[in-house]
């Protein structure tokens, strides 16, 4: 009897042997034993990236029922502003109740009129932070977009955007790079990168579209630096859709800027509100 315990035991024993090794033929052995380990997802069917949790180093949910937030920890025009809303065309930067909230019951309504006169290039609001980005190179960036209806940026070149990061040196400042809006051949909208600097359009597969009348949410990962150390991430609702290293984010001898936006030359419908709320700055990791 206690030959034929010892016998099945170890029959046992190669039971589980043998169904480990052929489930280390399909997985990793570190997912079998519970174990992941950090990588960027680099499609829609990739899983998404495991990166910590970072601190909240500013962030503005608009429930203040004004745009004060942009500017702490001063205020507006003030000697200490960390940041700014700057309109130019025509174009307005609002928040009243009236208008959908991811959160609350406030949220940030940017509108502009692209049928300008001819003294008037173009229009644009941008909802600046400052503060952050100039005293720490690598941060990361979240804010969530509702996006009413579709728009076709219809210019030459056409162009819209709507998340960026500039550099500014002496009386010069220059955008790097820029989340712009465009538009698959069915006229569904999605994001490209582009970067100013080099003038660059870098094109994502098709891992995800702009959703017409739902929030959704933008994460960004920026290294500002001066020499192609740089680096440039993106995740949509957690997907990721662009990742760019080894490249020039600022000026050698300037700063950086990180500025959310409705901009654009020209549009079809010439008007376009655009509504984002929950903006946020985080340092060692994805904002919470």
């Amino acid at each position: 009897m206690r030959r034929f315990r010892m016998a099945l035991f170890a029959s046992v024993l190669v039971t589980i042997a043998a169904g480990l090794v052929s489930k280390a033929g399909k997985e990793p052995a570190a997912k079998i034993f519970g174990l992941s380990g950090w990588k960027l997802a680099s499609s829609a069917d990739s899983k998404a990236a495991v990166t910590p949790s970072g601190s909240v180093l500013w962030s503005a949910d608009m429930e203040t029922g004004d745009l004060s937030q942009w500017s702490r920890p001063d205020v507006p025009d003030g000697p200490n502003v960390g940041g700014g809303v700057f309109d130019s065309g025509t174009a307005t930067a609002t928040v009243d109740v009236a208008s959908p909230a991811h959160s609350g019951i406030h949220s940030a309504k940017l509108y502009i009129n692209t049928l300008n006169p001819a003294e008037i290039s173009t229009s644009g609001v941008r909802l600046f932070r400052w503060l952050e980005p100039e005293s720490q190179p690598e941060l990361h960036y979240s804010v969530w977009y509702y996006f009413p209806r579709r728009y076709i940026p219809n210019g030459n070149p056409p162009w819209w955007n709507v998340f960026q990061w500039k550099s500014k040196r002496g009386d010069a400042i220059d955008p790097f790079f820029a989340l712009n809006v465009g538009n698959r051949p069915d006229g569904s909208m999605y994001f490209y990168l582009y970067n100013q600097n080099t003038k660059t359009s870098y094109q994502q597969e098709a891992i995800k579209n702009i959703p017409d009348g739902q929030w959704f949410r933008v994460q960004a990962f920026y290294k500002c630096a001066g020499d192609n150390t740089g680096h440039v991430t993106f995740w949509q609702d957690g997907a990721q859709i662009f990742d760019v290293p080894n490249v020039q984010t600022r000026y050698a001898d300037g700063d950086c800027q990180w500025s959310v936006n409705n901009y654009s030359k020209s549009l079809n419908p010439s008007t376009a509100t655009i509504y984002i709320d929950d903006a946020a700055i985080c340092s060692g990791g994805r904002c919470p």
